[in-house]
């Protein structure tokens, strides 16, 4: 599916999750409505993004990614017997976390990660990089930069040739800083999911489509103010996805979008941007979807078809200029 105009309203199962995941919220008094809470609220939401069957069965082994003056928690995911194995599976895909720099960890992203593993039958490892407000600008963007760096020097230990990088949302736009400031380690590919790219508030997607369910316009504005801080950086590359320019030609890239969501025109401008620099960018929009719906691929028929889109395309960029 490319980008289109015609609007399609949002698939009722879908958005009876964002219902659902948003009166949880909504039931705590604002005052109360902390990080470390909205955090809790991010990790009591798999309750309903989990289906009867449980996460999926993975090999999932926990790691310690040592960097100069800290440490991150790291888990990689391999796949279980029985799985298919794909052309990918010299791959390692290294996954950041969405949740607006603030909320989202591990655990949020687990089974999605496992998913991930398995469509694509790569290995993943997904980063628990640090987060705002107690680590503002630019220790997010810092994480994921030494720890993609990390990454690809640890292919060999994780029975890997080849490097790519994923994430959604505030992820995505980690993923994307990462692959950027890091040119010369090759990356195979990248897969983005609705990332954060911009930050013009007045753009159609941000005054249409910025009401909920799912992300909202007041919301990405807080946690922009969470991820800035004190820091004032519009024009920096690092903060704003927009205002990069590449050294080189971008890796393949596929941009997973969803048309819900006040994200949708700046993930439109981003994909044009590397394609400017003279990437190969498949960009995808889920006309029946809000933010967030890599989380529901294993709940929802919709967003599993979706996401399989994505893995697909994907997959097609890691086998080569022949499959396009």
């Amino acid at each position: 599916m490319t980008v289109s105009d015609t609007k399609t309203c949002l698939d009722p199962h879908s958005r009876e999750l964002l219902v659902q995941i948003a009166a949880a919220a909504a039931a705590v008094a604002p005052q109360d409505l902390t990080p470390t809470r909205r955090r809790a609220l991010s990790r009591d939401a798999n309750t309903c993004l989990m289906p009867d069957g449980g996460p999926l069965p993975a090999v999932r082994r926990e790691l310690s990614i040592p960097l100069p003056g800290r440490t991150l928690a790291a888990r990689l995911y391999q796949g279980a017997p029985g799985w298919p194995r794909t052309g990918a599976s010299d791959v390692l895909l290294v996954f950041f976390h969405g949740g607006g720099w603030v909320v989202g960890d591990l655990e949020t992203h687990d089974d999605a990660c496992a998913y991930l593993c398995r469509e694509l039958g790569c290995a993943v490892l997904n980063i628990a990089y640090r987060k705002a407000p107690e680590h503002s600008f630019p220790a997010p963007c810092d994480d994921a930069a030494d720890a993609y760096a990390w990454a690809a020097e640890q292919l060999g230990n994780f029975g890997c040739t080849r490097l790519a990088v994923a994430g959604d949302s505030a992820g995505g736009h980690l993923a994307a800083h990462a692959m950027a400031v890091h040119p010369e380690l090759d990356t195979a590919a990248a897969l983005l999911f609705y990332p954060v790219a911009g930050m013009d508030f007045t753009n159609t997607s941000y005054t249409e489509r910025a009401s909920g369910p799912g992300l909202t316009g007041p919301s990405m504005v807080w946690y922009w103010e969470q991820f800035l801080g004190s820091a004032s950086p519009s024009h920096d590359p690092r903060a704003v996805l927009l205002h990069q320019q590449w050294r080189r030609i971008p890796p393949p890239t596929v941009v997973s979008l969803a048309w819900h969501d006040p994200l949708h025109d700046e993930g439109v401008a981003y994909a044009a941007l590397l394609r400017g620099a003279g990437a190969q960018v498949q960009l995808l929009v889920a006309p029946d979807m809000a933010h967030g719906f890599l989380r529901q691929c294993r709940i929802n028929a919709a967003a599993s078809g979706h996401v399989a889109q994505a893995t697909q395309a994907l997959l097609a960029c890691l086998a080569g200029p022949a499959s396009q």
